[in-house]
């Protein structure tokens, strides 16, 4: 009983990271209409922020923390000057011509990694306070698995709060159904792009600030992360919020059940679920077409 619990706290810890620069990518792509395939270096960056800023110290939690919302923070910026330096100048040229963009986007960034931090390998550890295990009942469980999974529920529910409750997340869902209606109605599409492109990349770097102490950091990281956020996202559906968090949590629930009870096949457990999604739901489990809140 204790190792199918563990298998299940360590699956949902899995998600988060999954989750987070997965909601990223569809909030991207189901306003802007933008696959961003600069996500996944823009998650090692995220996570190379934390690793070199902490340098393998064990920090207290505060510590740690600041540390992911300033790599949050400077990836969030980095999406902020793509969005305008390069897609807004695009969004016209059509899906194909963005894709390229971003493609290029993601060499110049896994470059620019290479030459700010150099070609090693980081290592960081947890906060000083998650280091020991949890104990629930009878249970031992891994308290930085459990960290992972309340900041991941408490970013869905900011996410769903901002996207269906305030004025910002109305101006976002108009930009979202119709982009020349909005900016009649006096919405400043302009800024609204260049901010859902900053807080679509704002959560990558947050995604590999919180996971980079389960990470290797090392050059490549971006292309195992961008693969899978892919999978998720076409799992739950493009543009979808909410599919983004089912398609981490069954992804990572499955790597899990894979690593614990089937060990040599967790490599194959994403590939073998979107097959059968793509078999019996061909837009996702949650898809749709535009981006409708969370």
């Amino acid at each position: 009983m204790t190792q199918f619990l563990t298998a299940i706290v360590n699956g949902l810890a899995l998600g988060v990271p999954l989750f987070l620069v997965a909601s990223g990518l569809s909030l991207i792509y189901g306003v802007m209409g933008v696959l961003n395939f600069a996500h996944g270096a823009l998650f090692a960056v995220g996570a190379y922020v934390v690793a070199t800023s902490l340098a393998g110290q064990t920090v207290g939690i505060g510590g740690f923390l600041l540390a992911a919302l300033v790599g949050a923070v400077i990836v969030g910026a980095l999406g902020f000057i793509s969005e305008r330096a390069i897609f807004s100048r695009l969004y016209a040229q059509g899906h194909v011509i963005n894709l390229l963009a971003s493609y290029a986007l993601m060499l110049i960034l896994d470059g620019l990694i290479i030459i700010t931090f150099g070609p090693g390998i980081y290592q960081t550890r947890p906060p000083q306070e998650l280091t020991a295990p949890l104990r629930v009942g009878g249970v031992i469980l891994p308290s930085y698995a459990v960290f992972l999974i309340v900041v991941g529920l408490t970013v869905a529910v900011a996410l769903w709060f901002m996207l269906d409750k305030t004025m910002l997340g109305i101006r976002i869902r108009a930009v979202a159904h119709d982009r020349i209606t909005a900016s009649a109605l006096g919405v400043r599409t302009r800024w609204v792009g260049a901010g859902v492109f900053a807080m679509g990349t704002a959560l990558a770097g947050l995604a590999g600030a919180l996971a980079a102490p389960q990470l290797t950091v090392a050059p490549g990281l971006d292309a195992v992360y961008i693969i899978q956020s892919f999978v998720v996202v076409i799992v739950g559906g493009l543009g979808s919020i909410w599919g983004a968090l089912a398609a981490s949590i069954g992804l990572g629930l499955i790597t899990s059940f894979l690593i614990t009870y089937a060990p040599g096949w967790e490599a194959y457990g994403m590939y073998i679920a979107i097959a059968v999604v793509l078999l019996l739901r061909p837009q996702g489990l949650f898809g749709r077409t535009k981006l409708q809140g969370a």
